[in-house]
């Protein structure tokens, strides 16, 4: 295992991947469900990925914001030359990739930032490198700025620390690359499970590796296990890390999480809401949703919006589904409980946004009132039904067609680049048509020829 900076394992380059909540109009949602005003972008904007592994979600942003300015930060260098070689490419002119560690990046001339973002790095680094994303965060962020952090939480981890302490230990014991480490470590631990000792029996971890191994791969088990930092983070200590720099909590990027009702339970909400302390509230919360894994976001010089503004600016703001009309149920299981939402209004939306991106503006507020839109529009993207995207088509088929030359080889990407501002991981067969030009069969993938077209996405003219 070669554990050359500050104990992480870079011998092994993590997955190719694109995190949707990274993107800008995402962020902005975010900040309009809380009431809060989300970063201006009229004269363009500035976006920073700190530790953007391969950098895929950099050059998706990028490719479908020509008006940002996007930078990216990873300090292994397999990462930065995959993540360049992808950018020209695909002729990605306004991102730029920077093979640095979190230290020495507060002192590259970089512009401020509008956005920033710190995806699956504040809990895998040590408190040094946690201070240097503050310190980065501190300087380089414009006011009224949104940063977002996501880490692996507690109480919910407290099931796998058994297991995350036994694989890395394990592992420093065999000979080989960190995957094969790994590897042979996990073989161990399959027999101590099958032989239901008791610390591993809860283990969430060790039950989807029997049930899921295919979500398991190499690289994700090394970068997510291996680093000698690892330790899921309560709430209440990175909001008072955060509370240093004068940034303060403004809502999730896990969307659900933003609407209560949708997650607890009428008994929790009457125990959660008599907390008067927001972070020993959220800390409560915590326990209630067995938290695993959190998205924060946070602003400096935050500014509220009235109810009448909040309302105003989600009727501006686009939306497009993230599936076929037809594969949408109207209703959702949560852990809370059932929640149908077979209504006219979430109906109508279904409608108008099969035909493409929209806004709630454009979508004939004559269906129904502006609150009522805007009610279901943050239930349908709470559910994952509906995503925040950017109005207009920017150019993607140079990326996509960049996409398409890596599949089925060791470079591949599974995400399809949408002109609306984001990507969707689609089923590779449906790819593979793309790619070669053939026609979508609606029978074999019902309903996304539609859907596809709706974004101006056809099969590919090589």
């Amino acid at each position: 295992m070669t554990l050359d900076l500050h104990g992480y394992a870079t011998d092994i380059p993590y997955l190719r991947d694109f995190k949707p909540p990274l993107a800008p109009a995402w962020l902005d949602h975010v900040a309009l469900v809380a009431g809060a005003a989300p970063p201006e972008r009229k004269a363009g904007f500035s976006w920073c990925d700190l530790g953007c592994g391969q950098g895929v979600t950099a050059n998706i942003l990028a490719a479908t914001h020509p008006g940002g300015t996007f930078h990216a930060i990873d300090a292994m260098p397999a990462h930065i030359d995959n993540a360049r070689h992808l950018a020209a490419e695909a002729a990605i002119p306004n991102v730029g990739f920077h093979c640095v560690d979190f230290a020495a990046a507060v002192d590259l001339d970089l512009p401020a930032f509008d956005y920033i973002v710190a995806h699956g790095v504040y809990s895998w680094v040590d408190s040094a490198n946690q201070r240097a994303l503050r310190r980065f965060f501190d300087r380089r962020l414009n006011p009224g700025g949104l940063v977002y952090v996501s880490y692996n939480a507690m109480p919910g981890w407290v099931r796998d620390l058994p297991f995350q302490r036994l694989v890395r230990e394990l592992a420093r014991g065999y000979a080989g690359d960190s995957a094969a480490q790994v590897s042979a470590a996990l073989g161990i631990i399959r027999a101590l499970a099958a032989a239901e000792v008791p610390a591993l029996t809860p283990s969430l971890i060790v039950e989807e590796l029997e049930q899921r191994p295919e979500d398991y791969t190499a690289a994700y088990l090394v970068h997510e296990f291996m680093p000698g930092a690892w330790q899921p983070l309560y709430v209440t200590d990175v909001r008072a890390a955060m509370k240093t720099i004068g940034l303060a909590p403004v809502g999730s990027a896990t969307l659900i999480e933003n609407l209560d009702p949708l997650v607890l339970s009428e008994k929790a909400r009457e125990l959660v809401g008599d907390i008067a302390d927001g972070d020993l509230r959220e800390l409560v919360r915590d326990f209630y949703l067995d938290q695993r894994f959190r998205c924060d976001v946070f602003a400096r010089e935050k500014r509220r919006l009235s109810g009448q503004q909040r309302c105003g600016a989600l009727l501006a703001s686009s939306f497009a589904l993230t599936r076929p009309a037809t594969a949408i149920r109207y209703s959702a299981a949560t852990v809370s409980g059932f929640h149908p939402y077979n209504n006219p209004t979430a109906r109508a939306l279904i409608r108008a946004l099969a035909d493409g991106p929209s806004s709630l503006a454009e979508i004939a507020p004559a269906l129904a009132s502006a609150q009522d839109l805007a009610t279901n529009i943050l239930l349908l993207c709470a559910v994952g039904d509906a995503m925040p995207v950017e109005p207009g088509r920017a150019p993607v088929e140079a990326l996509n067609r960049a996409v398409f030359r890596r599949l089925d080889g060791p470079d591949e990407i599974r995400w399809l680049t949408l002109p609306c501002g984001t990507a969707l991981e689609v089923d590779p067969g449906l790819m593979r048509r793309l790619r070669d030009g053939q026609k979508i069969d609606d029978d074999e993938f019902p309903g996304w020829r539609r859907f596809l077209t709706s974004h101006g996405i056809g099969p590919s003219s090589r």
